[in-house]
């Protein structure tokens, strides 16, 4: 059978890598469905003029990541094990921030789906060899690095965090730091230690979606600011703060989720300003800072406190891998004993033998390696999503121009036409993150958040497509004639 590939020949994706995302399109789409024979290796070079070692290649990724299964002597299939009707289940679900995340996190294990709904980045650019090599170093600290640790974390790690914070601006000793299971727990520990059920918290609006499941299952009261392309208008912050009395701001400054926009430098001393004059904690989730594409991050706000003000919170699960767990909290020196406390009232510590090979990479600057080699690529297909948005979206969707990190927010009309978008996605074998999840506040619009860092380009466009046809879809089936106004202003 024919696939009716179309090969890009003059463009920088290979080959086998536009045909292994061209087959996924046709898996995804139902157009090859579970057990459809794929052609010989054979028959489709031949077809497509490539090598035969160009179709192995597309072949071989396909069969490890489940999409198709070979038998010899029976050739080659589509895998019997695709699960098309598992992600409509997980649409079925109500919209929460906890639901939400684990359709996210369950999506990536169902195969037949591809996701744009996750700010994660892409395992395939991960530096595996140098992590099994850091990994084999370590081998004849074994014994001790299988044991129990410091709850305030591995010392030499915090010794190399501390540098990395320099480079940041932020000078800080390693006793000033404490090693966390990532910014989700880190936010965990200070809501538990500032805050008691009832207390006030303000965050930006929209905001990232794990934070707002942290406050609310620690029973705080969530209060949104808006956001211009500046970052939050401080007007509207400062009489929320002085209305609420808040424990503290939940903030990301540089290259926020869900919108990837970042926070001026004047913004960001005038928030300082404004949280000494009401007297307000800021935290800093400052975990998107090094994926920066057109110039680097403004100073972190950590960097401009001087009256220790900020909470800065980070972790290497956007720039180097996610699974490993590792992120920190820089804290004023009384609230850090009571974090401290708390993170021993918790899971005791993080897992010595991660914690000592994270130490061990940094110390080399692979991180700094690491991330020359992919800034490039994460660009690309940043360019590659907005290129593709303004190719395929109709005139009245909107969206953000995401500086850095991994997320673009888009603003669609609130019709009853598109208010099943995600699982009309679903169905077309894609998976994106529905924005209300990540508002306080309900919005006269729908939004969706679109995240480029786990995909290549050719997939990006082919989401985007399918996004693209499907929004024009319904809004034919509407009527527009007259449009209700929007409650917040596209950031585009």
């Amino acid at each position: 059978m024919s696939l009716a590939i179309q090969l890009e020949r003059t463009g920088h994706v290979a080959l086998y890598q536009q045909i292994v995302e061209q087959v996924k399109d046709r898996i995804s789409s139902h157009r090859l469905p579970p057990g459809a024979r794929l052609p010989t290796i054979r028959q489709f070079a031949q077809e497509l003029g490539v090598t035969r070692v160009t179709i192995q290649n597309a072949y071989n990724e396909l069969q490890t990541g489940g999409w198709i299964e070979a038998t010899t002597g029976r050739g080659t299939f589509v895998s019997q094990t695709m699960q098309p009707n598992a992600a409509m289940r997980l649409s079925s679900q109500q919209l929460t921030p906890d639901a939400v995340i684990g359709d996210i996190l369950q999506i990536n294990e169902i195969v037949g789906v591809r996701s744009m709904a996750s700010a994660s980045p892409d395992p395939a650019l991960f530096p595996v060899d140098e992590f099994w090599n850091t990994l084999n170093e370590l081998r004849h600290q074994a014994s001790a690095l299988v044991s129990y640790s410091s709850s305030q974390g591995d010392p030499f790690l915090r010794i190399e965090v501390a540098n990395q914070l320099e480079e940041r601006g932020i000078r800080v000793l390693p006793d000033d730091i404490l090693i966390t299971s990532g910014v989700t727990q880190s936010l965990s520990l200070i809501t538990q230690t500032l805050c008691r059920p009832g207390d006030s918290v303000l965050v930006e609006q929209p905001t990232y979606l794990g934070a707002l499941h942290v406050l609310k299952a620690h029973g705080v009261q969530v209060i949104g600011a808006p956001l211009d392309a500046e970052g939050p208008e401080l007007d509207v912050l400062e009489r929320l703060a002085i209305q609420h009395r808040p424990r503290f701001f939940y903030t990301i400054p540089s290259f926020q989720n869900p919108t990837g926009l970042c926070m001026s430098l004047a913004r960001r001393q005038a928030l300082l300003a404004l949280a000494e004059r009401h007297n307000f904690l800021l935290v800093e989730d400052d975990i998107y800072a090094p994926l920066a594409y057109d110039q680097p991050a403004p100073p972190a706000l950590k960097a401009l406190d001087r009256t220790g003000m900020v909470i800065h919170t980070s972790s290497f699960s956007k720039t180097f891998m996610p699974g490993l767990r590792l992120g920190y909290v820089v804290a004023p020196p009384p609230l850090h004993q009571n974090l401290l406390t708390m993170r021993r009232a918790t899971d005791l510590c993080s897992p010595p033998l991660s914690q000592r090979m994270m130490a061990n990479f940094l110390a080399t600057r692979g991180l700094q390696k690491h991330l020359r080699r992919v800034l490039p690529i994460y660009r690309e297909r940043r360019d590659a999503l907005l290129a593709a948005l303004q190719h395929r979206m109709p005139h009245t969707v909107t969206w953000t121009k995401p500086v850095g990190g991994f997320c673009c927010w888009l603003t669609l009309p609130r019709h009853h036409a598109l208010s099943n978008l995600h699982q009309l996605t679903l169905q077309q074998g894609w998976a994106f993150a529905p924005g209300d999840v990540f508002l306080v506040q309900p919005s006269t619009n729908y939004h969706l958040r679109v995240c480029f860092g786990n995909q290549g380009v050719e997939t990006i466009r082919s989401g985007i497509e399918v996004l693209g046809n499907l929004i024009r879809e319904c809004l034919q089936r509407a009527d527009l004639r007259n449009p209700q106004p929007s409650d917040w202003t596209p950031l585009v």
